[in-house]
């Protein structure tokens, strides 16, 4: 019995090998090659923008597409796709850009099915520096029978530079802020600025110096 299954297994040995291997060629192949859809996340990067220049819009940091592709191609992409937008057509004042399979590096098997959101608007102004009042925020209430007489801020103006569509509307950069809960003497305090958007940078002077005058209340 066991001489008949070792001449079984001998016979013919290396086709079954082959046989074997092909099979296994075959459906990595059936597999490997059906269609899927996989739905990832992309990013939006504007590159080569002319100096000088700036985005001042809010762009969207995640962009849905629905791609499709065998899972062979699908495999072969980032974790992270990203479209890139040329710079230097975006001078004009106002443009709206319409997402496409053209803006991404993608294996030439994959077909892309749906962008959201596809139509994304932009606008492309100059970089400008600007000084802006400094105006401090408090919150709370000095202690019983006293009250707040004055507070001042120094520097009083603080130099950003953003895009001038931002900049030039910004009336104020305010602090952070002051919590003048229970105070009853007088007191100088270092306080952070608050970022107006992340679109403007604060030059210098993140923090100023922030001078509380308090007195006691005539009322009775």
């Amino acid at each position: 019995m066991n001489r008949y299954l070792e001449n079984l297994i001998k016979k013919n040995f290396w086709l079954k090998i082959f046989s074997l291997i092909f099979a296994v060629i075959i459906w990595a192949y059936v597999v490997g090659g059906t269609k899927q859809d996989e739905v990832v996340t992309a990013g939006l990067i504007i590159k080569n923008l002319p100096k000088g220049y700036a985005v001042s819009n809010f762009m969207p940091k995640k962009i849905r597409v629905k791609l499709r592709g065998s899972r062979i191609d699908l495999m072969k992409i980032n974790k992270k796709i990203f479209f890139q937008i040329n710079g230097y057509s975006l001078l004009a004042k106002k443009n709206t850009i319409i997402l496409g399979r053209s803006y991404l590096n993608l294996p030439n098997g994959i077909k892309v099915i749906k962008i959201s959101p596809r139509i994304i608007p932009v606008i492309i102004s100059r970089i400008t520096t600007k000084y802006i009042k400094i105006l401090p925020i408090t919150s709370g209430l000095p202690q019983k029978g006293y009250v707040l007489k004055h507070i001042s801020v120094l520097p009083q103006y603080v130099p950003v530079k953003g895009p001038r569509d931002i900049v030039n509307h910004l009336s104020v950069i305010t602090t952070m802020k002051i919590n003048i809960d229970n105070i009853d003497k007088n007191k100088t305090l270092s306080v952070s600025l608050r970022k107006p958007t992340n679109l403007v940078k604060i030059l210098y002077n993140k923090k100023v110096n922030v001078n509380l005058t308090v007195i006691k209340s005539s009322k009775k």
